[in-house]
């Protein structure tokens, strides 16, 4: 196996800095290769098909897309990578009652833990897309 099937890749979307540095940090003392995108247009771009690649992306950064009327959207996104979201911890016992906590490939809650994140990335990798 080379490199690039074994390293793992995060695609960081998240707007506040402070949070998206402390993320990469403990994810590039995880031995993960993270790529920062400003968009989901930007994720888009850098999923290349990668077989450990997981866009972790913060909940505002969505574009609407956990909105009912857009779901569709949001399954199509996950179609064509693994979609771990941010999202506060009260959205999150309630997301997981819904189609997102099945649609997506993980839920974190925020505040979260290292551990809590590393093991949602865990589990997210091995979430088959169609890519």
């Amino acid at each position: 196996m080379d490199a690039q099937t074994t390293t793992p890749r995060v695609l960081l979307l998240e707007p506040n800095a402070p949070l998206r540095t402390a993320v990469q940090t403990v994810l590039i003392a995880e031995h993960y290769e993270v790529t920062t995108c400003s968009s989901l247009e930007q994720i888009l771009a850098q999923t290349d098909g990668h077989p450990a690649t997981v866009a972790l992306v913060a909940w505002q950064s969505m574009e609407g897309l956990l909105a009912e009327e857009h779901r569709h959207h949001l399954v199509e996104l996950t179609q064509r990578i693994r979609l771990v979201l941010m999202v506060p911890r009260r959205w999150a016992k309630l997301l997981e009652r819904t189609d997102v906590a099945d649609t997506v490939a993980g839920l974190v809650a925020k505040p979260f833990e290292a551990d809590e994140l590393l093991l949602a990335l865990q589990r997210a990798r091995v979430t088959v897309v169609d890519a």
